[in-house]
């Protein structure tokens, strides 16, 4: 085991096993040394190498881990009392002094790998913008070289088109007015027929109108016949009518008094036997009975009574 050795100022007061608090201290000074031998050799070959930029990350990690560590017991220490904390803060900062060169060395080494390998990046970064701007601007210059031509190329052809244009206009000024002159021709001579025919016409209009007149004068002639020929039918046919809905409806009342007539016959013998019932209920006599029994005795003297209108409403209805 390797033991720490404790460096004190002369003057610090210590609270009773103050001592033996301060052991609680990690790591010792021995493992401090060995750790400074072990890491402070450590560096990173370039920003490629990727073996010592873990190893280096590593070591640091370890070196932060007894860091906090110590810081963490100091807290717990210096929580004691306030001059025992004192001796901790002295304590603690003396291991971190000792501590933090080895970190700043290995964050030192961290950093310079990665501002190698930012630096290798944007170097990339700036040459590919490069590539792409001079690949863009020769596309450019090909696409303006292309426009050009195509423009002078319509400018002649549009030339020629205006040539070809104004001879196609000068030729069809001279159609047009040709056509003119044989459109007012035809005009002139379709005037003439049209007059001719409206004159026909006219004629045509005015005999139609006269036959019309003629046809019509007949046509109203035959409607009114044949309306007063309906009218005289019609009005025989509702004589008839009524003289023979008034002849059925009478023959119905006196069939329907003789089924009526016939029905009661028939059922006046039952109506006698119903109401000879009809007495028998009433004619019964309802016992004396004790007093007790006097409500039920009412009860049944209720229902006999009623039982006889029942009845009595029954054969009526027959």
């Amino acid at each position: 085991m390797i033991h720490r050795r404790i460096v004190m100022p002369e003057n610090t007061i210590l609270m009773p096993d103050a001592r033996t608090q301060l052991q609680r201290f990690t790591p010792t000074d021995g493992a401090i040394a060995m750790i400074a031998d072990q890491y402070m050799p450590l560096v990173i070959q370039g920003p490629d190498d990727s073996v010592g930029f873990k190893a280096v990350h590593s070591a640091r990690m370890v070196v932060k881990g007894h860091r906090v560590e110590v810081e963490k017991v100091r807290k717990e220490l210096k929580a004691d009392a306030l001059r025992y904390g004192q001796a901790v803060d002295a304590e603690a900062r003396r291991i971190t002094g000792m501590l933090e060169p080895i970190e700043t060395h290995l964050a030192a080494e961290e950093n310079a790998h990665e501002a190698a390998k930012e630096a290798i990046r944007n170097a990339a970064r700036l040459k590919a913008e490069a590539e792409a701007r001079a690949a863009a601007d020769a596309e450019a210059a090909r696409l303006k070289a292309e426009h050009d031509a195509e423009v002078e190329r319509l400018r002649i052809e549009r030339e020629k088109l205006d040539t070809e244009r104004k001879a196609m206009e000068a030729e069809r000024a001279k159609i047009e007015a040709a056509a003119a002159a044989e459109r007012a021709r035809q005009k002139a001579e379709q005037d003439k027929i049209d007059a001719e025919r409206r004159i026909v016409e006219a004629e045509q209009k005015q005999l139609a109108e006269i036959e019309a007149a003629r046809l019509l004068a007949i046509e109203k002639e035959r409607i009114r016949k044949e309306a007063a020929e309906k009218a005289q039918i019609e009005t025989e046919a509702r004589i008839a009518r009524e003289a023979a809905e008034k002849k059925a409806a009478d023959e119905a009342k006196a069939a329907i008094a003789e089924a009526a007539r016939i029905r009661e016959l028939s059922l006046r013998p039952d109506r006698e036997k119903l109401l000879a019932v009809m007495a028998a209920v009433v004619a019964i006599e309802i016992p004396a009975v004790s007093s007790n029994a006097k409500q039920a005795a009412r009860q049944v003297q209720a229902v006999l009574v009623g039982a006889a209108s029942k009845i009595e409403a029954i054969v009526e209805g027959m």
